[in-house]
């Protein structure tokens, strides 16, 4: 009788949880962005939510709380409920915070509950045609035949894209010129401009500039050739061979998200990242879309905040 009860309390409570996930989400569901509109995470959520309020019947509605490179909306996601009603889109920015900011208000592991990878985004090596170099040889080559004259434009101190430049900088003991930009943009500007020769950046952020021959792609940072670029060589087939940097996008909640919400949204984002009109959508934007299971993204996550936070000891970038 007693085994008996207690198969019969599981089978209860195996019941309720299927109960919940299946009545989940019963109003609208809000992902935050914690940058400004228009940029890859922003259209990324966007282009994500769009799917998801179709699978859920609920809408997904998109905020954007951006500021401090993007830690205020991790924050306020940090400090929700866990019901599965706010969420995080979140980027690489998520898991380079603690090597940059010492007094966070959240912690990228412990306060939140991974739920999906959604996309990554290759870094793109690119140069102004003013360099003569086409190839990583040639550009290697020419910086160390003309030792400080290029400057590597960062498009932020406590970005990874600052940190891969950077670190290519050391690993092939190039004597380039760091220059710091506040954003993107105003790096861009002068990158096109010549008054910055170099750049390390996300492919999505200089594709269109690339294309209109504005900008020379050198190389990317991942392990494999990227679909959205399949021409340009990685470093690794460049002669760095253990050189990898990529940013991503994923889907995160507050600690203790109820298993069966996770699981319920889980499946229904890599149903969403299957699908080849997402895919397609995703590399317009210069994304390619990817899935994990919740615990392949936790496993990321605490890696990526340890290898962050070594490498910029390495570089010698400084914490906040």
């Amino acid at each position: 009788m007693k085994r008996v009860n207690i198969l019969l309390a599981a089978l209860l409570a195996l019941a309720a949880s299927l109960a919940q996930a299946q009545a989940y989400p019963t109003r609208p569901v809000k992902l935050l962005v914690g940058f400004p509109p228009g940029g890859s995470t922003d259209l990324a959520a966007r282009a994500l939510a769009d799917r998801l309020s179709q699978a859920l019947g609920q809408t997904m509605v998109v905020e954007n709380k951006p500021g401090a490179s993007g830690n205020i909306a991790a924050e306020l996601v940090a400090r929700s409920a866990p019901d599965g009603y706010t969420l995080l889109m979140a980027a690489t920015s998520f898991a380079t915070a603690p090597a940059f900011f010492a007094k966070l208000g959240w912690d990228p592991v412990k306060d939140f509950s991974p739920v999906a990878l959604v996309a990554t985004v290759p870094i793109l090596a690119v140069t102004n045609p003013s360099v003569p170099a086409k190839t990583l040889a040639e550009l290697i080559a020419y910086s160390k035949a003309n030792p400080g004259k290029l400057n590597l434009a960062s498009p932020g101190a406590t970005t990874l894209t600052r940190l891969s430049g950077e670190m290519f900088k050391q690993v092939a003991g190039l004597d380039w010129v760091t220059v710091h930009y506040k954003g993107g943009a105003p790096a861009m500007q002068d990158l096109v401009g010549g008054s910055a020769q170099v750049m390390f950046a996300n492919i999505s952020d200089v594709i269109a500039q690339v294309k209109a021959g504005r900008l020379n792609a050198i190389a990317v940072t991942t392990p494999k050739r990227s679909q959205i670029v399949p021409e340009v060589p990685t470093l690794a087939e460049s002669g760095f061979p253990t050189f990898s940097f990529s940013t991503w996008q994923a889907v995160v909640g507050p600690a203790n998200l109820p298993r069966e919400v996770v699981q319920r949204l889980n499946a229904e984002i890599v149903m969403a990242m299957a699908a080849r009109p997402m895919k397609e959508r995703f590399l317009a934007i210069g994304t390619d879309a990817a899935t994990s299971t919740p615990e392949e993204l936790g496993r990321f996550l605490a890696e990526e905040v340890v290898k962050i936070k070594r490498i910029a000891a390495s570089v010698g970038a400084t914490t906040n």
